[in-house]
């Protein structure tokens, strides 16, 4: 009997060996869940707030949300070059919605990350003014949508594929964290006056951030390029989802009892507008402005703007840019130390010539007479 008769004895006696079931692959099962959900779920229409939105030339992505979810949804060109006046050629022109001061600034699409629990309020876009503007669409407003549910297989997500938008005015959300941005501003929680300069030591450097997540690299990996010895301090925290906000006051407080810190970075990485609301919460506003040691806020990116840092000492783009500010107040202190230090340097050799002059002339005039 040879190896293959072996082989056929051992796998049940058949004249081939048996193959192994086939299952279905990933895109079978997603192009499964497609269909069903095709054939199942007519056109209908929702209203939420846009609390995210990225605008392309040929599509939107923005999400809708209410105190308890959020949808991720694409709106087609054909439905919001309707929504929007068309942009001028001639900026100066003064056409209604075309003037030259108008910005917009728009964040990233919404990510995978978890949601804030504890933080409801969203940012929305902190820079582009007053929801619905000038009858633009912007994050912070309410609409009301229209739209079919589709799967996106590629990245295996729902989406809400939209067909008719329409503006119903500010959205709850928004309007919270505006009139909680106008408390604390009575407070005077982000006066210019209350900014405090970082020490004149700067040694000890505490972060507040997630301990597994690629901040805290960052930074390690920044100051450790600069060749400054920093003594970095991590005082890890909870940066979303429930029990972030209480995780980020902990940890502030603890670093200013301890008193062991020059400064603090505040620090977390890009991501939603939902992901990064904790940093706009009251209790974690509150900690920034009240820590008794100079506080830098690195949340998100560039385009992120929270009430953190409206109370921080210093607001930074990214983590990494906290170091590099921190590298740079170093850096240039050195700087005007060693040209003091050279100035006096100067300034002692002239008075010590001037002194060899006047010993000298005082040396001549006694000689002559």
């Amino acid at each position: 009997m040879g190896l293959m008769g072996f082989l056929r004895r051992l796998f049940g006696g058949g004249d081939t060996i048996s193959a192994a079931p086939e299952f279905p692959s990933v895109s079978d099962l997603n192009a499964e869940i497609a269909a069903l959900l095709s054939g199942s779920l007519d056109e209908r229409t929702i209203i939420g707030e846009i609390t995210s939105i990225k605008k392309k030339p040929g599509i939107w992505y923005l999400t809708l949300s209410d105190d308890n979810g959020m949808i991720s949804c694409v709106v087609p060109k054909r439905v919001f070059s309707a929504l929007e006046p068309p942009k001028s050629r001639f900026p100066d022109a003064g056409f209604p919605g075309t003037s030259g001061d108008r910005r917009e600034t728009l964040p990233e699409p919404p990510d995978d990350e978890e949601s804030s629990g504890d933080a409801p309020e969203s940012l929305g876009d902190s820079e582009s003014g007053e929801p619905g503007e000038k009858g633009g669409i912007t994050s912070g407003i309410m609409v009301r949508a229209t739209g079919r549910v589709s799967f996106y297989a590629p990245s295996g997500s729902l989406q809400l594929e939209i067909t008719n938008l329409r503006p119903e005015g500010p959205g709850e959300r928004h309007l919270r964290f505006q009139a909680l941005r106008e408390k604390l501003r009575e407070k005077g929680y982000f006066d210019a006056a209350s900014k405090r300069p970082l020490p004149e030591q700067l040694e000890t450097i505490g972060v507040v951030t997630a301990a597994d997540g690629a901040v805290i690299h960052d930074i390690e990996v920044t100051v450790r390029n600069s060749g400054i010895p920093f003594a970095l301090r991590l005082y890890p925290a909870r940066v979303q989802g429930r029990g972030a906000a209480a995780s980020i006051v902990r940890s502030l407080e603890y670093i200013t009892r301890e008193g062991v810190c020059d400064a603090v970075i505040l620090a977390r990485g890009g991501g939603s507008n939902e992901s990064l609301a904790v940093f706009s919460s009251e209790e974690v506003t509150e900690a920034v402005f009240s820590s008794g040691i100079p506080v830098i806020a690195a949340i998100g990116h560039e385009i992120n703007r929270s009430l953190a840092d409206e109370a921080a000492d210093f607001s930074v783009a990214t983590p990494t840019a906290a170091a590099e500010l921190l590298i740079r107040t170093v850096r240039e202190r050195q700087a005007r130390r060693e040209a003091r230090e050279r100035r006096m340097f100067f300034i002692r050799m002239l008075l010590v010539l001037a002194g060899i002059i006047a010993m000298a002339a005082l040396f001549l005039f006694l000689r002559s007479r």
